[in-house]
């Protein structure tokens, strides 16, 4: 479990949003949008995303 710096909601990891782009993976926090973390991720391009504009 994480707290959101932004709102202080705790957050469970499948509560989070993930998005990827290309080799990192993005997570923030799915009320506030705060950014919780940017990861590298090792493997081919992902196939599907679900980022919202």
């Amino acid at each position: 479990m994480t707290t959101c710096k932004g709102c202080g909601r705790h957050l469970d990891p499948e509560d989070l949003a993930r998005h990827e782009r290309g080799q990192f993976v993005v997570v923030h926090c799915p009320d506030c949008k705060c950014l919780l973390g940017r990861y590298n991720r090792h493997g081919a391009d992902p196939e599907t995303d679900n980022l919202r504009t």
